[in-house]
């Protein structure tokens, strides 16, 4: 079948595990809880892929597919930016913050990197290249969509990230849809790169997951897929608790700050506010 089929066949079985999911949920928990609040991208960032608000700085930090990254306020006033592409085009498609150090962290596509950032500065200080093996087995296929969102999730150790492998087949075992769990060497890498580890994953069974955020208050993760506008809640090992229709399209990153203000970065160019209702 042409590609477009394949992915149309994918999303529509992925849909029914969503709805067998979602079933035993009534009709106001599965609505989108939220009120359209417009367009913030007033720094016009070019194809914005990921967003993550600051705690400590009170700001969103949002990054591009041409390699810009950007830090604005929650109303979308650009604060500064800066490009990372040296010449030489680096696809930033995720962001996180590393709530103990105030570090962002921003996953490469194609590279399947991830570059530790400066807030103050947007300079890069480090650079981590994700072993792409588990257990003898190839997780992210090289040449494959690559690495899309990443989420910082506190614990112990202090170094473990989630990162999703963009994927849009259900069955290819070579290049699966799958999130994984990674720890970055944060304490014995002082410079130059030190490869990212992956320790455990999981297959929420959904195709294009295109960016995941930890939510501390309840301990779980949420994700959303660009190609089926859906956003999801699954527990830290991959149990789907729920999911829900989710507007506007080419959605490539999430972000939620104090005040539950959800802000979706569409690749389309908007960075989109939405406040609960």
């Amino acid at each position: 079948m042409k590609a477009g089929k394949l992915i149309c066949a994918a999303a529509c079985a992925s849909i029914f595990h969503l709805a067998c999911a979602a079933r035993h949920y009534p009709l106001s928990k599965l609505a989108f809880p939220y009120m359209y609040k417009g367009d913030i991208n007033k720094a016009r960032l070019e194809e914005p892929s990921g967003i993550v608000y600051h705690p400590a700085r009170k700001t969103l930090f949002a990054v591009g597919d041409e390699g810009d990254v950007c830090e604005m306020t929650t109303d979308g006033k650009l604060i500064k930016t800066r490009n990372l592409s040296d010449g030489g085009k680096e696809d930033l498609e995720g962001i996180t913050v590393h709530t103990g150090t105030g570090l962002l962290y921003v996953a490469v596509e194609g590279k399947d990197m991830i570059l530790e950032i400066d807030p103050e500065t947007l300079d890069v200080t480090r650079e981590f290249p994700i072993d792409r093996i588990f257990k003898g087995r190839i997780l992210i296929a090289a040449g494959g969509q690559g690495i899309e969102g990443i989420a910082f999730v506190p614990g112990a150790d202090g170094n473990t990230f989630y990162i999703s492998n963009q994927s849009f087949d259900l069955e290819n075992e070579d290049d699966p849809s799958i999130i994984m769990k990674v720890r970055l060497p944060l304490s014995t890498a002082v410079e130059g790169s030190s490869d990212a580890i992956i320790v455990d994953y999981f297959s929420p069974g959904i195709i294009d997951i295109s960016d995941i955020y930890y939510d501390s208050r309840f301990n779980t993760i949420v994700a959303i897929s660009d190609a089926e506008n859906v956003i999801f809640e699954m527990k830290r090992d991959g149990t789907l608790l729920l999911a829900r229709p989710m507007p506007g399209k080419d959605q490539e990153g999430i972000a939620v700050d104090p005040d539950g203000n959800l802000y979706i970065a569409q690749d389309s160019g908007q960075i989109i506010k939405y406040t609960p209702k």
